[in-house]
């Protein structure tokens, strides 16, 4: 395979990506179209990053119809994409070889010094702050972000070929493409369990991933996780820990939180290094940064090179993102869709001191009857809870599963504000009903985005 790609990146200038739209597959679009391949694609519908794509010279065809404008020498496509769906249909009958994103994207990562960050949660924003740091340090490293880096506009950093910051997806055990020269592993979390087994399997990949990592680098995991520690201290490469607990090899003192920022005393192994600052909220955040800050160490980069940056990043895509920030209403824009990432998020918010109204529209059929019980905690900091309709991310839905089994879980432990509603019906509702000093937050992986947008374009 490696032979093939080798020969379709140097000779195959026509490359295909079905659902060009998506985050991961818009990335290696761009990435591809930069070292002078000829790229097009198709996705389902128009979007905002479609019309980013066709500015940037990538035609793009809505609708997925089987057609090709001109004959590809490859196809790229994601786990998203069915083999019912007309254009792979299509390249199967011409005999079009067709690869995983993940394959295109290990490809280009394996063979330079690479950096991937993967995990459960959190590895979007801190592939988003490690492509942000080294950038301004001035090592121009090529990036992959499955979000977009908000200070930059792009989920992609257009540089150095031969060194690559990679987010590495686990969802499809997508991870065991790659043997990276340095790992950031998040967390561990029994997480797309319409892939994984159970949790015992999602150690077992993460593991594996683990074990591929060079022995002449450093697996970085967060020491608090006691899943992710008990597979992270077996690796073959050498580790650096992170967390709040001072046992860490790097670790965080005396945080706190006063609005939109963060800071706290950054230690490592005991040593007091400095106070941080960071320009985004949230004790996961702090996490993240810790985690950042101990691969760029493993990585060699010294602290004055990239410690005084961490106050200027903005965030990624959907992370906390504000859509709004008035006096009497904030608006917030978030990817939560497993019940520790909307703890986690609402918790955040809540330090922020508003009424908060959460809006969440869940991920996959099968997620909500994984994780409905779990779900039954995740808003406790929200004073108000709106579910609306399931996004199916192309799932079939046999079982007639629907938004009631959070409902449930919710009412029953107590919420004393939750309610269910349709997905036209979010916008009116919060407009009849706003609060004075209101935070009203839209969390999910599906388009409620798209509502987040609109509601805030009201005001």
């Amino acid at each position: 395979m490696r032979k093939e790609l080798i020969r379709l990146v140097e000779r195959g200038r026509k490359v295909f990506l079905i659902g060009i739209g998506g985050i991961g597959m818009s990335a290696i679009a761009r990435i591809l179209a930069s070292r002078g391949l000829e790229i097009s694609g198709s996705d389902a519908k128009k979007s905002r990053m479609i019309d980013k794509l066709e500015a940037e010279g990538i035609q793009v065809a809505v609708g997925h119809d089987g057609s090709f404008a001109t004959r590809p020498d490859w196809i790229i496509v994601s786990s998203a994409i069915s083999k019912t769906n007309p254009d792979f249909r299509r390249a199967e009958e011409l005999g079009i070889p067709i690869y995983h994103r993940a394959e295109v994207l290990s490809f280009l990562t394996n063979q330079v010094i690479s950096l991937a960050i993967t995990g459960a949660h959190g590895k979007t924003t801190s592939s988003a702050l490690t492509s942000f740091l080294m950038t301004q340090a001035g090592l121009r490293p090529s990036c992959a972000v499955g979000g977009e880096i908000l200070n930059f506009g792009s989920n992609v950093v257009i540089g150095d070929p031969h060194l690559f910051v990679a987010e590495v997806d686990e969802s499809d055990r997508s991870q065991l493409y790659f043997f990276p020269d340095f790992a950031l592993i998040t967390n561990v979390d029994a997480e797309h369990l319409d892939v994984y087994k159970d949790l015992s399997d999602i150690k077992g990949s993460f593991k594996s991933f683990i074990d591929q990592v060079k022995t002449t680098g450093r697996v970085v995991y967060c020491f608090d996780d006691p899943h992710l520690k008990e597979i992270a201290l077996e690796a073959p490469a050498g580790t650096a820990s992170y967390g709040l607990n001072p046992a860490a090899d790097f670790s965080a003192k005396e945080v706190t939180f006063n609005g939109f920022s963060s800071a706290y005393v950054l230690f490592e192994k005991g040593e007091r290094i400095d106070e941080v600052r960071l320009g985004i909220p949230g004790v996961h955040n702090v996490l993240n940064s810790l985690g950042v800050i101990a691969l760029l160490r493993s990585f060699g980069l010294p602290y004055r090179q990239f410690l005084k940056y961490l106050p200027d990043f903005r965030g990624a895509g959907r992370r906390l993102e504000v859509k709004l920030n008035r006096k009497d209403l904030l608006v917030i824009d978030d990817y939560a869709h497993h019940p520790t990432e909307v703890n986690a998020t609402l918790k955040a918010i809540r330090e922020l001191g508003k009424r908060t109204t959460v809006v969440f529209q869940p991920h996959r059929f099968s997620r909500t009857v994984h994780l409905a019980g779990e779900f039954s905690k995740a808003f406790q900091s929200a004073d108000r809870v709106l579910l609306t309709d399931i996004y199916s991310a192309g799932e079939d839905n046999p079982n007639q599963v629907n938004v009631s089994l959070i409902y449930d879980a919710v009412k029953r432990n107590g919420h004393p504000n939750v309610q269910m509603i349709k997905r036209n019906e979010i916008i009116d509702f919060l407009v009849a009903h706003r609060e004075s000093e209101e935070t009203v937050a839209f969390l999910g992986a599906g388009d409620i985005g798209e509502i987040a947008d609109e509601f805030a374009s009201r005001f």
